[in-house]
């Protein structure tokens, strides 16, 4: 094992040419960690990863000790950063106070145009408490209100256009645009139109058939030469990106024959189609594989809480994988936007239940990467350095992250949480005990 490692480490090092001359660039070198590097490089059990200007430069055994700043990462494991496959960071803050959330939107709009990203908050106390479980970059997707005196009637199944962010809480932080339009089937479906799966179908059948027809003859629908439509063309034109191939549509939907109708809509208009939920996922998982159909699911679901799910099962993302699907692992359902740094202990409990422990990771990280078209989810040479030094297992819930780097900047792991402990756990002045004698 360990001449395979030293082997590849050499590949690494000779691919990387760190006989370059140097330019004049900070870097930044994690030293002696147990290494995941999500690449076709594989893990190393000890190995060093030289970061310069925010990217991977090196990975590999003994790189020196030649740069600005150097941590030690022995007895520690290091992967790329968590990235979340749906979140609404950064448009939620308190989910019982409706004017801090921005995901959602009513009115005679179908939903499809809808943009949520002029409210994206960067400062959302959400965005470092989840930094400092890991998480550094996540997809940001709009939602429709299913519950609550708020949910109403919505007659929409679309639920938006979605971007992904990382997680340095900069006004800047947005690194993607329009990654996918969020749209809901099933029993969710359901609900939102009307009380029928069939009319929640026919919906985003019937907007697609139009954002088609749009398609063919938009110079003579804008200049008002064409039958009237029964959508805008503002969401008509959300919805161009989806026939092209160029966006995914995730899909809400859990039960294994509402999957199929979703594969079976995908086919019929050339979708790129991203299943959200899966819980019965893993009975029709060749249907899955052989449409290249990835799915995003909650690891830890087992529970029969809808009637949609009543297959659930814990080793539901092992079997997917297993024929062929691509996994996306997310934190758990309960535990909303306000902890998505969860999907690594749902991780686990996939690898507990047959998910091998390098797709788990992969789960979690470059799989998400990978789908949506982001960076992130590797350490290999090139790479944005992306990455967390950990104290033990990643998926063990036990460890937690030392170092956080994100474009190669070490961040704050200082957050509310943290705050609130300190402040407690060391009073000052003004901040004593109020119910101590």
């Amino acid at each position: 094992m360990k001449k395979i490692a030293k082997h590849k480490a050499a590949i690494c090092t000779l691919f990387l040419g760190l006989v370059m001359p140097l330019a004049q660039a900070e870097t930044l070198l994690i030293k002696g960690g147990k290494v995941h590097t999500l690449s076709d490089a594989g893990s190393f059990e000890q190995a060093d990863i030289l970061v310069r200007d925010g990217r991977v430069e090196a990975v590999g055994p003994s790189l020196g000790d030649g740069a600005d700043r150097v941590i030690d990462a022995a007895g520690k494991v290091v992967t790329p950063g968590v990235i979340a496959p749906v979140s609404e960071l950064g448009l939620t803050e308190i989910g019982a106070a409706s004017a801090t959330n921005d995901y959602a939107v009513t009115g005679e709009s179908i939903g499809s145009a809808f943009d949520p990203l002029p409210a994206y908050n960067p400062k959302s106390t959400l965005i470092p408490f989840n930094r400092a479980g890991g998480v550094t970059r996540a997809l940001v997707l709009p939602g429709i209100q299913l519950w609550g005196d708020t949910a109403g009637n919505p007659q929409r199944v679309f639920a938006g256009r979605s971007f992904a962010i990382r997680l340095d809480g900069g006004f800047d932080s947005v690194v993607a645009t329009d990654l996918g339009q969020r749209a809901y089937l099933g029993e969710a479906g359901g609900q939102l139109a009307g009380g029928s799966r069939a009319s929640a179908y026919a919906k985003v059948k019937n907007a697609l058939e139009e954002a088609r027809e749009y398609r063919a003859n938009r110079d003579a629908i804008r200049r008002g030469e064409w039958r009237e439509l029964n959508h805008s063309l503002a969401d008509l034109e959300a919805l161009q990106p989806l026939l092209g191939g160029e966006q995914p549509l995730v899909v809400t939907v859990n039960r294994a024959s509402d999957i199929l109708q979703a594969i079976q809509l995908a086919g019929e208009f050339g979708l790129k189609l991203v299943v959200l939920g899966g819980a019965e996922g893993w009975m029709v998982a060749d249907q899955l594989a052989e449409a290249g159909v990835p799915v995003i699911v909650d690891a830890q679901n087992n529970l029969p809480i809808s009637f949609e799910s009543l297959g659930a099962r814990l080793d539901n993302a092992a079997q997917m994988k297993r024929a062929g699907v691509t996994v996306l692992i997310r934190g758990p359902d309960y535990a909303s936007t306000h902890n998505v740094y969860l999907s690594r202990q749902s991780a686990g409990n996939a690898v507990a239940n047959g998910l091998p422990y390098e797709d788990a990771l992969k789960s979690i990280s470059a799989n998400v990467a990978e789908v949506f078209g982001i960076e992130g989810g590797t350490i290999e040479p090139g790479a944005v350095a992306d990455i967390v030094v950990w104290s033990g297992d990643p998926l063990e819930v036990t460890s937690y992250a030392e170092e956080v780097l994100i474009d190669g900047k070490l961040q704050s792991l200082v957050n509310r949480s943290t705050r609130l402990r300190d402040r407690y756990l060391k009073p000052r002045q003004g901040h004593d005990f109020g119910y101590k004698f």
